[in-house]
This record gives structure tokens, sequence and C-alpha cells, in this order.
């Protein structure tokens, strides 16, 4: 009777083999513990090699470290240009995950348990004989906060189960990686910066990233209704309706102005062509405002013919409840 399934046996040559393509006459073992391994190839369970019962192996050790053996080989398949290997990733504009290819050659070479720093990576891709990246295998235990936080090189962590089905597909579990954009918000960051400079916006003033922390300034685009220009239109602390000067240096097309609709005079958007009010509401508040998802500050907007505050989280609550009672009252 054998206990452990093993999903990879060890060839004389170190090689890694599957059940399914394992050879009828030929010996295979344990990638662990190195003791020969039964090859199951029944009619009705999927082949697979498992350990004898009297083995002291784990399956957790089994895992692990087929896990780092089969990352080692597809980086040097990488290198050899034999296989590419694809990247999950979630775009760090708009959350969604998509896969990137890493071509031929991205690496070099690769090696196991290296040392960097005060730490120990169970594999390490290099390229150019630098340390490119750092790849943790997590089977029951993850990257802890220290090593996430301390670690000096790119690194990502996968599961070993997902590295065994598919070593050439990463799906990070944890990372510290260079931000990624999908194809779309590449696109749109590529237009958004086109079209600032077209209108003479100095683009050390904003960032076409969706991140309030990352300047003072966010900017997008809108067409203008009046001239049908596309321009460009910023996000900044404060918004929408912000009637506190805003932080120097800023974009030229935000400038004081006089609204009749809001009933008096704050920071607002201009079209970079007409020099018009861009309002605050089709920027801001709108469902499909292009800063839509950006934290607000409480501050007023038309609705109805009057103006009633605009809030957020317990405040949002508090005011939509004195605008029923004073309708109702």
């Amino acid at each position: 009777m054998e206990s452990l399934k093993v999903p990879y046996g060890l060839e004389d040559s170190g090689q890694l083999v599957t059940a399914a393509k394992a050879q009828k006459n030929k010996t295979y073992f344990c990638p662990n513990c190195n003791s020969q391994l039964v090859r199951r190839a029944g009619e009705v369970k999927v082949k697979h090699f498992a350990h004898p019962s009297s083995s002291n192996c784990s399956q957790e050790s089994i895992l692990h470290i087929t896990a780092k053996k089969l990352t080692e080989s597809a980086i040097r398949s990488n290198s050899l240009s034999q296989i590419e290997i694809t990247l999950q990733s979630d775009c760090y504009q708009c959350g969604v995950q998509f896969n990137t290819t890493l071509p031929f050659g991205t690496f070099t070479s690769a090696a196991q348990e290296v040392a960097v720093a005060s730490y120990v990576c169970d594999v390490v891709g290099y390229r150019s004989g630098g340390t490119s990246l750092g790849i943790e295998i997590f089977h029951t235990h993850e990257v802890d906060g220290a090593k996430a936080t301390d670690l000096p090189i790119p690194w990502i962590e996968l599961k070993a189960e997902d590295v065994i089905n598919d070593p050439h597909h990463w799906k990070p579990t944890q990372s510290k990686l260079k931000s990624s954009f999908c194809s779309g918000c590449r696109s749109h960051i590529k237009h958004v910066q086109s079209v600032a400079n077209r209108w003479n916006i100095d683009s050390s003033l904003y960032t076409p990233i969706k991140k309030a922390s990352l300047a003072n300034y966010v900017a997008d685009v809108e067409t203008c209704f009046r001239c049908k220009e596309v321009v460009p239109v910023f996000w900044w602390k404060g918004v929408p309706f912000c009637e506190q000067e805003p932080p120097h240096p800023r974009p030229k097309t935000i400038k004081y102005r006089n609204s009749k609709k809001y009933g008096g005079s704050y920071w607002a958007n201009t079209c970079a062509n007409r020099n018009m009010i861009k309002g605050d509401n089709y920027l801001f508040l709108f469902d499909d405002a292009p800063f839509k998802n950006m934290p607000m500050s409480e501050s007023e907007k038309e609705q109805d013919g009057g103006l009633v505050k605009v809030a957020t989280g317990d405040e949002a609550i508090s005011e939509m409840m004195k605008v029923i009672k004073r309708n109702f009252s």
C-alpha cells in the first residue's frame, strides 16, 4: 500500500518527469527524500507516483521541493529560448487581472536556495550576472511581513500547487514588483499625456495614474461640450467645488472662476481652448465622471435647482438625511 502521491519523479539524471510521461522500465526517485517511487498507471485512476507506506517523507516537503525544481527549470528553459513564461498581474490603476509574457531571454540563469541580504530565496532568476527576481514557494507558510518589506530585490510568491499544475504560468499570491498596467490603462495613460502635451501642460505637475498619493494633481481628459476639443482636466485634494487655493505649482487650466449655477466662485478646471469652466458635477460626481472614484471632499453641488452638501461615508448619510427631513418637513 502506498501512502503519499508524488506529482513528479526524478530520473537518474536529475530531471523531473510526470507519471504520465514516465517509462515503464525506468526507475524514478522522490524529489525530496530520494527514495524509490512506485509508478501507478491503472485504467481508472490518473497515473501517479507513490511512496511506499514505510516512508517518513511529508507531502508538504514533496510539493515544496518539486515546485522549486520546476520553477528553476522553467527559468532555465526561458534563458535558453525554449519556453516563454506568463506572469499574472493586477493592473495598478484599475485592478483588473492580466497576463504579461516574459519573452525568451528574460533570464540568463537560475538557482535554488540563494542568500539575498539576510534572507534566503527559494529560487532566484538572474539576468546578465545580476539578481533579477526572487521567487518564494508557498504551501503552508507564506512570506512574512519582515521579509516582504526588507527583501532588497523584486520578488513574487507562488503557490506550490499552482507551479506543479503549470510551472510556466506564474500567479503570484504576493509580490513586490514594478507597477504594471493592463493594455487599456496603458493606452489611456499615453492618451492623457499626449493631450496634456498638446496644450503645453507641464508634465511634472501631474500624474496620469489615478492614485491620489502620487502627485498633487491627477490628470484625465474630457471633450469640451462647446468647442468639442479634447482637453486635459485635473483632480486635486479639495475637489469638488474647491474654495481654497490649490497647491502651487498647478496646471494653468485650473482657475478661480465665478459660477452662476454654483452661486459663487471656486477653483475650477477650464477648457484649454475656450477658457470656459468645466463643471465639477461632470468631472467628479456623475456616474460616468472621469474622477468618479477619486477621493472627494465635502462640498456643494447643484441639485433640483438648489445646493446640497456632498460628502462621503457617514457624513454623506448624515447630509442625505438632512435633505430628506428638509424636503418633507
